[in-house]
């Protein structure tokens, strides 16, 4: 059914909207995601650790399933996922999640963007890494052009239920087997197993649309100018609270270096 509008009312350019399908709001609940391995750092680097010898022990056992010798797991999916499961390039052990960029995985994993972005749905299937499309608000002036919503990064997790039953019991076994060599260490050491508790950090989500995706920001500020318009109080608002924050961890940053 379609409505008739009112001649007396002037109808507002709506904007564009540039995301993907099946993408989610970085506020929404399916964006929240909250996957932890283990409620010590030791014990979700060993879950991190048994992933990664799954999937070299997987990719060697199929090697003859597909053409190169390749395997149902390449060695692209392997550095991707050896890449988003690492604290030192933003995996964050309270939540379980990473949310890197295509283009800084496959500068961390030495591969073409491309490669990743053909590989991403089959590593999903297969339960290795799980990722959801997510957006954000542009927050700017609706004006012809202008995008309403910008696509930002994918989040991405690891948990073992997701994996296909065949790769959950090679994982579970040798989860297993790490978990008693780590114990017969520690008991030939007569040394005790140590539990770094994980806790939530302070890194709240980024709200700069012209870090998040500065090609889909650089378009719509291009538009706005086209359309002679301005960004709202709200979006200049969100804007200067971001950068202040980030301001203030670099400060804090400095402050804490030796000397």
């Amino acid at each position: 059914m379609s409505h008739a509008v009112s001649p007396s009312i002037t109808a507002r350019p709506r904007g564009r909207s540039r995301v993907h399908r099946h993408t989610y709001d970085i506020d929404s609940r399916e964006a929240a995601v909250h996957a932890p391995l283990d409620t010590t750092v030791e014990g979700a680097r060993l879950a991190v650790k048994a992933l990664l010898l799954t999937l070299r022990e997987a990719q060697i056992a199929t090697a003859n399933a597909v053409r190169y010798g390749q395997g149902f797991i390449t060695d692209v999916a392997i550095k991707a996922v050896t890449v988003l499961l690492d604290p030192r390039h933003g995996y964050d052990y309270w939540s379980g999640t990473n949310d890197l960029a295509v283009s800084q995985i496959a500068e961390l994993g030495g591969f073409g963007d491309r490669q990743w972005q053909r590989l991403k749905q089959g590593v999903d299937e297969l339960g290795i890494l799980k990722f959801v499309h997510r957006s954000m608000k542009t927050g700017l002036e609706r004006a012809p052009g202008v995008d309403q919503d910008i696509q930002i990064s994918d989040l991405y997790w690891f948990e073992p239920k997701n994996l296909v039953p065949w790769l959950r019991a090679l994982f579970d076994a040798k989860l297993d087997q790490l978990r008693r060599e780590r114990y017969a260490r520690h008991k030939r050491e007569g040394t005790k197993v140590s539990r770094t508790l994980v806790t939530k950090r302070d890194r709240p989500k980024c709200r700069i649309p012209a870090q998040l995706n500065p090609v889909g920001w650089a378009r719509s500020i291009a538009a706005m100018a086209k359309a002679k318009a301005d960004p709202t109080a709200a979006y200049r608002a969100r804007e200067a609270e971001a950068l202040a924050f980030a301001a203030k961890l670099a400060r804090d940053a400095r402050s804490a270096l030796p000397g």
